[in-house]
């Protein structure tokens, strides 16, 4: 912010001169510096970028009125009354960023993915790249597409909404097989026409279900004492199904939905139409999407990406372009410090840039400068 600039090094801005510069940021010389970061990234991985990790978050506006851009939707940061924008990130597994896209906040997440990547590969001419991400994405259509456009992917799985006779295997325990001695997890594999269903199930996560779930119900058993109404408990999220509505007016607790539950603890599916992969790899691939998780992390908290106070569906492009520049320049240190030296987050290389100050010794006779 212009704040820091000023408390940490002294640079003095004058925040209207930033705004008036933000409108020379132009839909061209914004697509320029995607293109400018893009290339940054395949220079430094040797143009080798064989995955991407995609994904979209939410960002929010200090406002309660709609526009063209801004757009009451769901949010992921539970905002619901404000409008919001709709920010898509691809990244490689290392964490570089590839591109971005922005879209109206009342857009469906799993819409965004096919316009994005045909225009990230057609802009970049990448063939032969994996597509990673998470259950949120998919749909069917967008699984035939995928595999229309001749993308190959590791997707989330929503194991529940599978067919019976699949779901019936997965729930039957004794399909899954350790991968070696003492794995904490056990892998079975299901084929389901031309592409391959992926599940684990781990009694260390299937403790947490159970702990979460445990949690999440105690609180709304606790709230059904006090409020028998539906109305109170619209808001109830991901435990309002667990609730039975009694004729018109009041609701209690379904145990039996409960139980039916409770049978999902400890499993996690993806899903891939490669078939070259060890399961194991499968599954490795698709934890890298922690990466892009971490991109949205810095762009919220370090960089300070939202709220956005800006109105202008211009000057909200220009927001995004800088907060994705920042993201690079930021994405790219951190990947060079790794390489050289050791891992630091980004506060951590910050911090300890601030306290770096050069001295600038001169020797009187020659004039030659040192620089301490």
């Amino acid at each position: 912010s212009v704040k820091n600039l000023e408390e940490d090094f002294g640079v003095m801005l004058n925040l209207d001169m930033v705004y008036r510069m933000m409108d020379h940021l132009t839909d061209e010389r914004i697509e320029k510096l995607q293109k400018l970061t893009a290339d940054n990234t395949l220079g430094l991985l040797d143009q080798k970028i064989d995955v991407m990790f995609y994904d979209v978050t939410t960002l929010y506006f200090e406002s309660f009125t709609e526009d063209e851009l801004r757009k009451n939707g769901y949010s992921k940061d539970l905002k619901f009354n404000q409008p919001q924008i709709l920010l898509a990130l691809l990244v490689t597994k290392e964490g570089l960023p590839i591109g971005y896209e922005i879209f109206e906040g009342d857009t469906y997440e799993g819409h965004t993915m096919l316009p994005v990547l045909k225009k990230i590969r057609e802009r970049y001419e990448l063939d032969k790249i994996f597509i990673v991400a998470d259950s949120g994405m998919m749909n069917k259509n967008n699984i035939t597409e995928l595999k229309k456009e001749g993308f190959k992917f590791i997707v989330g799985a929503r194991l529940k909404n599978l067919d019976k006779k699949i779901t019936a295997k997965i729930l039957a325990r004794d399909a899954y097989r350790k991968p070696y001695p003492n794995s904490e997890f056990g892998l079975a594999k299901f084929a389901i026409g031309d592409e391959f269903l992926i599940v684990s199930y781990s009694e260390k996560r299937a403790k947490k279900d159970r702990f979460d779930r445990e949690k999440g119900i105690a609180k709304l058993k606790k709230k059904l004492e006090k409020q028998k109404t539906i109305k109170g408990h619209l808001s109830d999220r991901g435990y309002r199904k667990f609730l039975k509505i009694n004729g018109e007016s009041s609701i209690e607790f379904d145990e039996e939905k409960l139980l039916m539950e409770s049978r999902w603890d400890g499993l996690h599916g993806v899903l891939t139409n490669d078939s070259t992969l060890s399961l194991e790899e499968i599954l490795k691939q698709y934890r890298n999407l922690w990466h892009i998780e971490a991109a949205f992390r810095v762009n919220k908290h370090d960089l300070k990406v939202r709220p956005v106070y800006h109105w202008n569906p211009d000057r909200v492009r220009a927001h995004l372009a800088i907060a994705f520049m920042s993201y690079s320049l930021v994405a790219m240190l951190e990947y060079r410090v790794k390489l050289q030296y050791k891992n630091l987050s980004p506060e951590e290389i910050r911090h300890n840039l601030v306290k770096v100050q050069t001295s600038i010794l001169r020797n009187k006779k020659t004039g030659i400068k040192y620089l301490l």
